[in-house]
């Protein structure tokens, strides 16, 4: 935190927003690479109701790709995008705490060791993220953008395409995860 010291308010917002981003997008490619079916997620979790099993991963999903979102806005010095960073940097901590400690989802196999590990860094990095966000929400520049919608074609179409992906992925998810 020395480096910090001698730089401007200026650079030290955009190194510690650029930072934040790597952290949310960093969080969101190894939430994604613990998809069950995939090489890492190998448990069964059968037991659970297709409608649960569903609704979380639609809620993993959702969380992974909004956490590139709330990259883009704080690289862009939104109003807000340290709050919502803040926000997720909780949702993954919990997603990992409830899986560490058994509460959530449960299955009858154990869980593999890369998985394990992955979940212990992803949580410590998760707590460094919210930490980050807290400590710096107040230091940030009072000149931020407020958060606009301009929709195109183009985004549209890349919004729909997204969007099918995400639903491939919790059909994916779902039916990985019942041992289909």
């Amino acid at each position: 935190m020395a480096i910090f010291y001698y730089l401007n308010t200026k650079e030290l917002i955009m190194r510690i927003n650029y930072i934040i981003a790597f952290l949310l997008i960093l969080l969101s490619i190894l939430l994604t690479i613990l998809v069950p079916g995939g090489p890492i997620e190998t448990r069964d979790f059968s037991s659970y109701s297709p409608f649960v099993l569903t609704l979380f991963n639609i809620f993993l999903t959702s969380l992974g790709i909004l956490s590139f979102l709330g990259a883009y806005l704080v690289i862009k010095n939104k109003a807000y995008s340290l709050i919502i960073s803040a926000f997720f940097a909780i949702c993954y901590i919990a997603v990992y705490i409830s899986d560490l400690f058994k509460i959530f989802p449960v299955s009858p196999i154990p869980m593999p060791q890369t998985l394990f590990i992955i979940e212990v860094v992803s949580t410590i990095l998760g707590f460094v993220l919210l930490y980050i966000c807290i400590k710096y929400n107040n230091f940030e520049s009072k000149k931020k953008e407020n958060i606009t919608l301009k929709l195109s074609f183009y985004k549209i179409i890349s919004l729909l395409v997204v969007l099918l992906f995400a639903i491939g992925i919790v059909i994916f998810a779902t039916k990985s995860a019942m041992g289909q």
